[in-house]
């Protein structure tokens, strides 16, 4: 017998810790044993892996060409190790924090695990490794879970000794999802939203518009109008929906650009009435669009998190596809009031996304430099 594991993800998702537990657990179990890891040389993280070798026999080379079995915690790691599996090996993927739309083998078994939002939903997110560990137990029978909390000593020390209870029941969590069949199908997936450079994803916390319309909608200035009255609506929905749900201080940025939307709708809602004969010309003053500011202040530290990330890469979403939109729509409407309306509305949208842009950066950068660890 030989397995061949390799674990990745950023430095801080503990899958170095990972790849020793289950290297220790290996020892206690008498088989032979050899882990290498692999990390960036950033001060603060970077990307990190391990390999990890467990065998009844001398194990010839630590490193692992062809895996039996590869743990992916983030959205790089499983772009680059996904295709190392070898036939008839495991895939586990976490599926809170990675894509896998449109990617299928018939050759390995893959098991998307929503390990990081289940770490959430106990209370801590840096347990997302040790969920994800259970869901690696559970599938391969590979080791005892016996074994794995007398290795937890090995790994961390006497000193944390008292974390052993949190991390065995987030174990246990991690079989289960694997038992109760939650691996995250095609469905779950759909909750990922793109924005031009990142995908964000938060079970809690989707947004549901769509942005799927055919460019024939422009040749008719009162569907373009519908159309944008319907996605608007939307928008100012889910942005009053995170308002009251968020609990740190954002909940006052997405309460105000619920606001400024409100604004939009009501000008779209001139705008119909007047295509269709129910109303007088617009009048309506868009030099309001300068007055725009989302961030007064950038340093929002209290209570940051996934969840706020996943809201601000939403709403970069919404603002970016509602800015496409209104470009398109200024250039091919023919009515000349319905494209100067337009045209504001491309220097209202592209304010807000510039300012989301800006601000989800930092935030992710916060974050990430507060788990101890940065980008790729």
């Amino acid at each position: 017998m030989e397995r061949r594991i390799l674990c990745a993800g950023f430095g801080g998702q503990g899958v170095l810790a990972m790849g020793q537990m289950i290297t220790y657990a290996g020892m206690v179990e008498n088989l032979e044993v050899s882990w290498m890891p692999s990390y960036g040389p950033e001060m603060r993280g970077g990307a990190a892996n391990c390999s990890v070798v467990l065998s009844d026999s001398p194990v010839g080379a630590p490193n692992i060409d062809v895996a039996t079995d590869v743990i992916v915690m983030n959205q790089p790691s499983f772009d680059k190790f996904k295709d190392i599996v070898g036939a008839g090996g495991n895939l586990f993927i976490n599926s809170s924090l990675i894509d896998t739309k449109g990617y299928g083998n018939d050759e390995i078994n893959i098991y998307k695990v929503p390990v990081s939002s289940k770490a959430k939903d106990l209370g801590n997110i840096k347990m997302a490794n040790m969920v994800m560990l259970g869901s690696f137990l559970q599938v391969t029978n590979l080791l005892k879970l016996e074994s794995i909390i007398e290795a937890f000593t090995k790994v961390f020390g006497d000193k944390k000794k008292h974390l052993i209870p949190a991390n065995k029941e987030a174990l246990n969590a991690g079989m289960q999802l694997i038992l109760d069949n939650e691996t995250g199908d095609e469905c779950a997936n759909e909750g990922y939203r793109k924005t031009p450079e990142e995908f964000a994803y938060d079970e809690d916390i989707r947004s549901e518009i769509t942005f799927e319309y055919d460019d024939n909608i422009f040749d008719s200035p009162l569907k373009t109008a519908e159309y944008a009255l319907q996605f608007e609506q939307n928008a100012v929905d889910y942005y009053n929906y995170l308002s009251k749900n968020l609990n740190d201080s954002y909940r006052g940025i997405f309460e105000s650009v619920a606001m400024q939307e409100v604004e939009h709708v009501d000008y779209i809602k001139a705008l119909l009435e007047k295509l269709e004969n129910r109303g007088d010309n617009l009048n309506q003053d868009f030099e309001a669009y300068k007055n725009t500011a989302l961030f007064e202040d950038k340093n929002y530290e209290n209570d940051e998190d996934e969840m706020t990330i996943s809201a601000l890469k939403n709403a970069l979403y919404i603002e970016y596809n509602e800015l496409e939109f209104y470009k398109k729509a200024s250039e091919k409407v023919d009515d000349k009031q319905s494209k100067e309306l337009y045209s504001e509305l491309v220097k209202w949208e592209n304010d807000h996304y510039n300012q989301f842009d800006e601000h989800t950066k930092l935030h992710q950068e916060q974050w990430w430099a507060d788990q101890s660890f940065s980008k790729l």
